[in-house]
């Protein structure tokens, strides 16, 4: 799979200090990848240091995580805090 805007959520704050929910059937190892989120960059401004509290892998067992965004050159990635 691959990111899909309509699951992510802003739910406050200012670039680079921005607070999102995202949902996805993805496993962590590939939301984590760099790249991933790219086109957050531009349909909600993601910066480095907005944080996305992300529930992510199968129905069957998801797992809770807070991801911390660093954005270069318009490319994403994601550190994983928890």
């Amino acid at each position: 799979m691959a990111y899909n805007s309509e699951q992510m959520r802003l739910m406050g704050g200012v670039p680079g200090q921005q607070l999102f929910l995202y949902r996805s059937g993805d496993e962590r190892s590939e939301i984590t990848a760099s790249g991933y989120f790219d086109p957050a960059v531009e349909h909600y401004n993601l910066s480095s240091g907005d944080i996305v509290l992300c529930v992510s892998g199968a129905d069957s067992a998801p797992a809770l995580g807070a991801l911390v965004a660093t954005v270069a050159q318009g490319t994403a990635g994601m550190l994983a805090l928890s």
